[in-house]
């Protein structure tokens, strides 16, 4: 309860710095004379258009000019209702709400079906199978700020259950799979209260621009290092703030509540997690003066006996040619390690640059994970910490198909160096080689990997991709490991 305490008091404190600083500057700016007032709505299209010059040369011109390149078909989603998505024409007045809010309702359904024959081999047993999943996304606007959003997964789950055939192993399984549901993965409301309230700041001068979203959705903190996970949240943001030295401060707190998934998924069995642990998060990120981005978060798990802190902090930045981030991730447990909830400190640097007179990209991805490094949260589906690291490190998400080098990550270090290649010199068709490596800290553990990845995709119309990866590795004491897929993705 102490910690609880003091993370929402630091929250405040900052909150309220935040909202002194903003006023502060506004009062500046009021206290300065006014000439005459500024007209708002249509007064100030009127009033504008009394006072341009039709000989002003600055002025833009009224005459239609093609624009140089062919007009692109907008695609359409499988269902609109409303006012068409980046669609041309009038829009439709709207209703207003009680608030003063005026709402232009509409609704979107979209997603993405992919469907994937994929075999991986671990040198001990070989999985083959034909597994489908289908992303299912609503989007219910209400205006440009608020809205609902819904998803399903109604052929598979995270935990790898999955609709198609299992051709291997050669067992009592192998059969057809179904996993048909009806499950809501994600739903939630976002808004912001200076846009639902309006004649609480009718010049929107104030500091109610206050973003807020509840609900069961994704979060992603560290690029999806410290936290990767959906699960029931309420969050609370302020955007836009601006000091000295910083362009654009954003400010989030955010307590969780329920299906919250501790640890790695390497390192423990997810099953364990019995939706009992409480989360208090505090993020910010900000672009400063020196050409960077810049983000601290803090996190304060709350579960029983395995209550945690984890902090991480990172920084984006260009170096001439060079594209640069590299992050400091820490998970503190409060009483003794556990599988979920263990102590260790995570390292990442993540270089990449383009080669003159290309669009191609070279990277060169490292990571050093002392003692035992745990996400606050993490679903199932997500791999382990470095996933984001390269393709050999990254989880598919569907079906039982494993991660090349998805091993526990305790005490190692490890790279991925790769290049990415626009083929025939268009970004239909690109093509992905990486080498990647990993090694164990400890000198009595032989767990040293070494493995090779290749992905080659290619668009085929609008709405189709076509996707090939495959893989070979090798692990100290271990038989050669090697994986093979072909995925048709359809995006509607």
């Amino acid at each position: 309860m102490k910690n609880l305490i003091l993370l929402t008091t630091i929250f405040l404190v900052l909150i309220s710095g935040c909202v002194s600083a903003q006023s502060s500057f506004q009062q500046s700016k009021h206290s300065q004379p006014k000439e005459m007032p500024i007209a708002q709505g249509r007064n100030a299209v009127e009033f504008y258009q009394n006072k341009v010059d039709s000989d002003d040369t600055l002025r833009l011109s009224d005459e239609f000019s093609q624009y140089p390149v062919n007009p692109v078909e907008r695609l359409k989603p499988i269902l609109e209702l409303g006012d068409p998505f980046l669609g041309k024409g009038l829009i439709r007045p709207g209703i207003k709400s009680p608030t003063g809010q005026m709402l232009q309702p509409w609704f979107l359904l979209f997603g993405t079906f992919r469907s994937a024959l994929q075999s991986f081999d671990n040198g001990d047993q070989n999985t083959s199978e034909w597994a489908n999943r289908l992303d299912l996304h609503g989007n219910i606007n209400l205006s440009g700020t608020e809205r609902v959003l819904f998803s399903m997964r109604p052929f598979d789950r995270e935990t790898g259950n999955y609709s198609g055939y299992n051709f291997s192993p050669d067992n009592d399984d192998r059969e057809w799979q179904e996993d048909i549901n009806g499950r809501l993965t994600q739903l939630f409301f976002e808004g912001e209260i200076g846009e639902i309230f309006p004649g609480l700041d009718p010049t929107d001068s104030g500091t109610l621009d206050l973003g807020f979203s509840i609900g069961r959705q994704p979060v992603l903190i560290q690029d999806g290092v410290l936290m990767n996970d959906t699960f029931d949240l309420v969050g609370i943001t302020r955007n836009s703030l601006v000091f000295n030295g910083i362009s654009n401060l954003r400010v989030t707190g955010v307590y969780g509540w329920n299906h919250i998934n501790k640890g790695n998924n390497g390192l423990t069995d997810n099953s364990s997690n019995d939706n009992s642990a409480q989360l208090f998060g505090l993020f910010s990120e900000a672009d400063t003066a020196w050409n960077n981005t810049i983000s601290l978060d803090l996190i304060y798990l709350e579960d029983n006996d395995q209550d945690a802190w984890f902090v991480g902090a990172s920084s984006t930045q260009r170096f001439g040619m060079l594209n640069s981030t590299f992050r400091i991730n820490a998970s503190i447990p409060l009483q003794e390690d556990t599988p979920e909830t263990s102590g260790g400190v995570l390292l990442l640097s993540e270089l990449s640059i383009t080669p003159h007179g290309t669009d191609n990209i070279a990277y060169f991805n490292t990571f050093w994970n002392i003692d035992q490094f745990t996400s606050a949260a993490r679903g199932r589906d997500q791999g382990n910490p470095i996933a984001n690291l390269g393709i050999l490190y990254s989880p598919v998400g569907m079906g039982r198909y494993s991660v090349p080098l998805g091993q526990t990550i305790d005490q190692t270090v490890g790279a991925a160096l790769g290049y990415q290649m626009f083929l025939n010199n268009s970004i239909d068709s690109q093509l992905i080689l990486e080498l990647g490596a990993r090694k164990s800290t400890k000198s009595e553990k032989a767990e040293g990997v070494l493995g090779f990845g290749a992905r080659y995709q290619r668009s085929i119309g609008k709405h189709h991709l076509l996707r090939l990866d495959s893989f070979v590795s090798g692990q100290e004491g271990a038989d050669i490991s090697y994986g093979f897929r072909t995925e048709w993705l359809i995006k509607f």
